[in-house]
C-alpha cells in the first residue's frame, strides 16, 4: 500500500477549483513528483492529470481573466484521494 502525503495548501489554495482528472499517456517527455505520494511521474507513459484553474486579479494590461495548473499523478488512486483530501480542508 503507498503512503499518501496530504498536499501543502499552496499547492493549491481554496480559490483553486478542481476542473476536471483525466488519465494521460505519452504527454510531453520529463518527470514530476506525485503531488499525492511522492512518486516520480514519467509524463511520457500513463499517467493522471488534474486540472485546476481559478479567477486573476484584474489587469487592466490583460485579457486574461482565468488562470490554469496542471498535476501530474501516478495513478487514478493517488489523483482520486489528492482531490478528496483538497475538498475536505
Amino acid at each position: 500500500m503507498v503512503e499518501i502525503r496530504r498536499p501543502s495548501t499552496s499547492a493549491a489554495g481554496a480559490e483553486w477549483t478542481v476542473r476536471q482528472v483525466t488519465p494521460r499517456a505519452r504527454w510531453r517527455t520529463g518527470t514530476e513528483s506525485c503531488p499525492a505520494c511522492g512518486a516520480t511521474v514519467e509524463l511520457d507513459g500513463a499517467h493522471y492529470q488534474v486540472e485546476l484553474d481559478r479567477e486573476r486579479p484584474p489587469n487592466p494590461s490583460e485579457k486574461l481573466t482565468r488562470e490554469r495548473r496542471l498535476l501530474s499523478f501516478c495513478d487514478e488512486s493517488c489523483a482520486d484521494e489528492w482531490v478528496v483530501a483538497r475538498d475536505a480542508e
